[in-house]
């Protein structure tokens, strides 16, 4: 236990202490520790005769949940609603075999350039597992975890919302997680709680915003009162037209214009954005301003 005395004994908060502790750390792990394997089971609830797909589909859903939550445990200030493959590569779940309705994921081999230190030394994968676990319901009356799922940053809810979405699909899941250190850890989510969060989840809000563009207007469609705006910049903005700029539009068409444009995008709960929606509020000749 002499390189975990070492580590305890590093006073400071300082960066070199950081990092003198886990030079300590990582030489008491390779050269004395005897520590359990960190282990994940998950149990696929329900029914006896599950397919490949489920089990895939509820691994790839387990996985991304993890990638972003690692993505927030490396960078903090950082959100995420959709996983990037550099993600699921530092904070990856290797799968260790089947059987029955259970599947077995481990972690990767540690290493001192990817330890992370609390109560011993654990990857980023095995700390993301176990801060998602802390958001999810310990068993099917745990209705105090649903409600805060709600209340927590965007990524968090994404990634619940990835095994929520999984869940509803297929079937429960309940999930054992046997750290590096510590205690055990089991979680659950049946279907019925899975289609109550998702409810929740889609639920959307309307962000509304103004722009001022400038660009080539490149043709409108009076009947359905859409108009198309090249930007300078690049790209093309379609969207509506109000009805009393009819009649102005068309004079512009295929000219140089500055227009004011209403931008309404659609969020949702789980952080899922869709696609802005434009409406053409004025239009002037370029070089011409708004009051």
């Amino acid at each position: 236990m002499r390189f975990r005395r070492i580590a305890d004994d590093i006073p400071g908060g300082t960066w070199l202490d950081d990092l003198a502790r886990a030079s300590a750390m990582s030489a008491y792990a390779k050269f004395e520790r005897t520590s359990r394997a960190p282990l994940l089971r998950v149990s696929v609830l329900g029914s006896t005769q599950l397919d490949a797909y489920t089990f895939s589909d509820i691994s790839r859903s387990l996985q991304d949940a993890t990638a972003k939550i690692g993505h927030i445990v490396r960078n903090p200030q950082g959100e995420i609603t959709s996983v990037q493959p550099a993600d699921r590569e530092k904070a990856p779940l290797i799968q260790r075999g089947q059987a029955g309705n259970t599947i077995f994921f481990g972690f990767p081999e540690i290493g001192a350039e990817d330890a992370l230190i609390q109560d011993g030394i654990e990857t980023l994968s095995e700390r993301a597992v176990k801060e998602l676990c802390d958001f999810l319901p310990v068993n099917g009356s745990d209705d105090g975890a649903l409600d805060a799922v709600l209340l927590q940053r965007d990524t968090v809810r994404n990634a619940v919302s990835d095994i929520v979405n999984a869940v509803t699909k297929n079937s429960g899941i309940g999930l054992t997680l046997t750290p590096t250190s510590g205690e055990e850890v089991a979680r659950s989510m049946t279907t019925e709680q899975a289609r109550v969060l998702q409810s929740s989840l889609r639920e959307s809000r309307e962000d509304v915003g103004y722009e001022t563009v400038t660009g080539r207007l490149d043709g409108v469609r009076t009947r359905r009162r859409i108009f198309y705006l090249e930007r300078d910049t690049g790209g093309t903005i379609q969207g509506a037209v109000a009805p009393d700029l009819l009649d102005e539009i068309k004079l512009k068409l295929d000219q140089p214009v500055t227009a004011r444009l209403r931008v309404v995008r659609t969020t949702t709960i789980d952080g899922r954005r869709g696609r802005p929606v434009y409406e053409l509020l004025e239009i002037r000749s370029q070089g011409s301003l708004f009051d």
